[in-house]
């Protein structure tokens, strides 16, 4: 059951975009509308009558342990795994996953907020026998695409074409980190989570739950006025 579900919070980038507003706060804690994102998210969760979180700290971890401790969450019970600021996204998720002790995990990123539908997104994971599906959304990219070939000659041209791009969330099961390879840990930051993926993909084992609702996410202080202003919106589609 979804209720049953860990979440796995990935709270320890830097957020070097977001400085000055970083230097002293973890992004996940940077407030949106006068609360801090992960309140956002842990709320949202919990009104959906998930209780499990496991953290994976890294930059300015304590300050996160600091914010859990004193955030009011008496339902909940929470975990926290930190490898220090340098650890790769894989290596926080493989760590997270064996403190998770669950056959499958929802993986969510502390600087983005969606409405997924969970209960369907099982159901689809669990008919495709995945090992890992990521929530995607579409776009409409806004520039004529052309394919070239050695020569430079045109081999094909999409005018303003749709294109799928994953969103910070996706369904994990358990088997993909017991799997993973030394190899692919010591990788730098991104690139060992990109090649799991990839490799998993060319095996046919990930599947993609699409969404088509409200996005809060934010990198920078532009993006972040506009979350600010998306939050609303979210909250009357989401509840």
């Amino acid at each position: 059951m979804p209720q049953d579900l860990p979440i796995i919070v990935l709270c320890g980038g830097a957020g070097s975009r977001l400085r000055p507003l970083t230097e002293r706060l973890p992004k996940t804690l940077v407030p949106l509308n006068g609360k801090p994102m992960l309140r956002h998210i842990l709320e949202y969760h919990l009104a959906k009558g998930r209780r499990r979180f496991i953290l994976c700290l890294g930059y300015l971890g304590d300050s996160i342990r600091e914010f859990i401790a004193g955030a009011g969450f008496p339902e909940a019970s929470f975990a926290f795994s930190d490898l220090g600021e340098k650890a790769s996204m894989l290596a926080r998720i493989y760590a997270a996953a064996a403190l998770a002790d669950a056959p499958r995990a929802l993986i969510v990123y502390g600087d983005t907020l969606i409405d997924t539908d969970l209960p369907a997104m099982l159901a689809a994971h669990r008919e495709r026998d995945a090992d890992l599906t990521l929530t995607t959304a579409s776009i409409r990219n806004p520039f004529g695409l052309v394919r070239l070939d050695a020569g430079n000659r045109v081999l094909s041209f999409e005018e303003k074409p749709i294109q799928t791009y994953y969103i910070g969330q996706m369904l994990m099961e358990r088997r993909v980190a017991e799997e993973v390879s030394p190899e692919l840990l010591a990788l730098p930051d991104g690139e060992g989570l990109v090649r799991c993926i990839q490799g998993l993909a060319a095996r046919g084992r990930v599947g993609a739950f699409q969404y088509a609702g409200p996005q809060i996410t934010f990198n920078t202080e532009q993006e972040l006025q506009k979350a600010e202003r998306d939050i609303i919106a979210f909250y009357t589609q989401a509840f």
